[in-house]
């Protein structure tokens, strides 16, 4: 061997010491690339653990929010709520809950009212005594005879001293549920829930059963005790364990396998043996040509590095350098535009979320846009809806007509009828509306979800095309814009659903209680005016009994007209129910609620009536009004004191307005 050396020629010697330096250098890799493995599965499997507690609290949080609607039912039964008054709503909500949840309440007298998936659960079940006893301790998750958690939730009942409470059994289908969220086929991972050293929960864990009751491994119970990832081996498997405490000596721990890296043995030799083979050639051939063009090249990949997107790289070399070169600029230019887009998403997502006017966020939208693709103008163009007018958001460009743009042949009405989603790219004719408003290219998306369309959104440049990647970013845009145009819509409907009476358009009862309470308590607080007015259309049943109850219907729909056209434009008018009608007038006395009122009444009187059977007739108001704080020293009664009125109005001849002051002034005179 040594002659064999010394005949050898100094590139031999050179490349046989390469070899062996690199085949002695590759156990490091190795080494690190295990210790690297063993370091991110632990970290993977505390990200987890901690992800599974989270999701575990969060379940209990909507819990949390489940009892709390309870508890607001159970302070709305009239009267107060007794054992027998809670069996019937209590059996509803637990039919609408979860399969197995318990939901009951504690009364003041220490008696409970509780129902389960089996129906009425017995005071002496041992469960109960469990739930109960976590409600005075207020503990948020309590263990049953069986040692088995439940997840509990509590809220006082406002008004009274009873507890609503609601309890949830983790079983093997919940932690399933939940194991089933923090793994993935490319990263499994396994959950068990433990409590003193002993499973709570019965599940499989690391491809074994994990029976309840059972005492967990050394390497668990470390775990669980010191808060600290573990490696460990079970059942012949190795993985990394890691745990979170959750309530009330409760904890979850989750295992994920860990990988050995000896696979990448063989491929990392030969990438050592071909680095070293490169660095021999570089060296020994073409280093004083390549060490320019090289350093400019390292300092451009550096720059990348540091997010610097736009240092310059060597090209126009047509060599491997100079393709090393166009490959790493066209990874500049897609990281760029990859990140620009990415950005622009969030900050549009974000916009999209919250919870300012609709034509401000989608202002925003269209500014973040058009800096996004660098473009002249960007423009939102929604059509007309049910719940409002077609209206446009644009910028860079001067004042669209929506509806002749979307109905015409350019770019935006191409746009606006394509199928499907997804953006195209078009170029305006010099006679369409888009050339005439300077918008020559343009990249538009329809705003479509499912079969609707709302619009479109667009950029535009003078000259310029656009790239790709614009294209791609201005369909994705499409589609969140879109999707917060139908919540908008969505919102918009319910609310005015929920809030207005359908035949007469005005304010509903619910709405007009809903009110009522905030200006009371406002009025109360400030010591302001108050006053509200019942009105009750004469002879209503007569009419509904002589003409039909479509001639009713319309009577209702004319007196509402009238009544909103009668009233300021600050006070509220709602349908109380039936023919009855009240309005809500801040900041106004028991005199100028009189005005009011008369005027009112004077104008139904005047107010002819066409019948569906095309005949025609007038009718009649009777009016009761209390003002506070002129007729009363509490603002609450002023609905029950303008009834009364109203009765007296209708008493007395009807067709006439009775305020509750005509009574007191009478008083003070005789």
């Amino acid at each position: 061997m040594a002659a064999v050396w010394r005949r050898s020629s100094f590139s031999v010697k050179f490349a046989g010491v390469l070899l062996i330096t690199g085949l002695v250098i590759s156990a490091v890799p190795l080494w690190l690339s295990q210790n690297s493995t063993n370091s991110q599965s632990l970290d993977r499997a505390a990200d987890k653990a901690g992800v599974a507690a989270n999701l575990i609290q969060q379940q209990r949080a909507s819990l949390a929010g489940f009892t709390t609607g309870v508890a607001r039912q159970v302070a709305e039964l009239t009267p107060p709520a007794t054992y027998v008054a809670l069996e019937e709503p209590l059996k509803q909500d637990a039919s609408v809950n979860q399969t197995g949840d318990v939901v009951g309440v504690i009364l003041p007298d220490g008696g409970v009212v509780a129902y389960g998936a089996d129906g009425l659960v017995a005071q002496s079940d041992p469960l109960l005594l469990h739930l109960t006893d976590g409600v005075s301790a207020g503990r948020s998750m309590v263990a049953d005879d069986s040692g088995q958690p439940w997840l509990l939730a509590y809220s006082p009942v406002a008004g009274s001293g009873a507890v609503a409470f609601t309890g949830r059994q983790m079983t093997t289908t919940f932690i399933t549920a939940i194991d089933r969220n923090i793994a993935t086929t490319a990263d499994p991972a396994d959950l068990i829930v433990v409590r003193n050293g002993r499973i709570a929960v019965q599940t499989t864990f690391v491809g074994a059963a994990a029976n309840q009751g059972s005492g967990v491994a050394p390497s668990i119970h470390q775990a669980v005790s010191s808060g600290a990832p573990q490696l460990a081996t079970l059942n012949q498997t190795s993985v990394a364990l890691a745990a979170q405490p959750l309530s009330d000596g409760f904890s979850v721990a989750v295992a994920t396998p860990v990988s050995a890296v000896t696979a990448a043995v063989t491929p990392l030799l030969v990438l050592v043996a071909l680095i070293l083979l490169a660095m021999l050639i570089i060296v020994a051939v073409v280093q004083s040509e390549l060490q320019r063009p090289l350093r400019r090249l390292d300092r451009a990949v550096a720059a990348l590095g540091r997010s610097d997107f736009d240092a310059p790289l060597p090209l126009g070399r047509d060599d491997e350098l100079g393709r090393l070169a166009e490959t790493f600029d066209a990874m500049r230019t897609q990281l760029r535009a990859t990140i620009r887009a990415s950005a622009s998403r969030a900050a549009v997502a974000t916009e999209l979320s919250s919870s300012q006017p609709l034509e401000t966020t989608l202002s925003r939208v269209v500014n973040e846009l058009r800096s996004a693709v660098h473009a002249d103008s960007a423009l939102i163009l929604v059509t007309r809806s049910e719940m409002s007018d077609s209206f446009a958001i644009v910028e860079g460009v001067g004042p669209v007509d929506v509806d002749s743009c979307l109905a015409g042949d350019g770019p935006l009405g191409v746009g606006y009828r394509q199928d499907g989603g997804g953006a195209l790219l078009a170029s305006s004719t010099p006679s369409s509306r888009e050339a005439q408003l300077g918008m020559r290219e343009l990249c538009v998306s329809p705003l479509r979800i499912g079969a609707h369309v709302h619009g479109v959104l667009a950029v535009a440049n003078h000259s310029r095309a656009f790239l790709p990647s614009d294209v791609e970013l201005v369909g994705s845009l499409a589609e969140q814009v879109a999707l917060a145009l139908e919540r908008y819509r969505f919102l918009a409907m319910v609310q005015r659903q929920a809030s207005t009476d359908d035949l007469t358009g005005l304010y509903n009862h619910r709405f007009l209680v809903d009110y009522l309470g905030q200006q009371v308590a406002l009025a109360e607080r400030l010591n302001a005016p108050l006053a509200v007015l019942m009105l009750d259309i004469d002879f209503f049943k007569k009419l509904n009994d002589t003409h039909g109850h479509q001639a009713g219907d319309a009577a209702l729909a004319a007196f509402a007209q009238t009544l909103l056209h009668s009233v300021r434009t600050s006070d509220l008018a709602a349908r109380y129910g039936g023919e009855e009608f009240a309005v809500v007038m801040y900041n106004t006395g028991s005199s100028e609620a009189r005005l009011v009122a008369e005027k009112i009444r004077k104008a139904v009187s005047q107010t002819i009536i066409e019948l569906p059977d095309h005949s025609r007739l007038a009718v009649t108001v009777s009016i009761g009004g209390a003002a506070f704080p002129e007729d009363t020293s509490s603002a609450r009664e002023l609905l029950a004191l303008a009834d009364e009125a109203l009765y007296r109005a209708k008493g007395g001849g009807r067709d006439r307005t009775c305020m509750v002051s005509d009574d007191n002034h009478r008083g003070r005179a005789a």
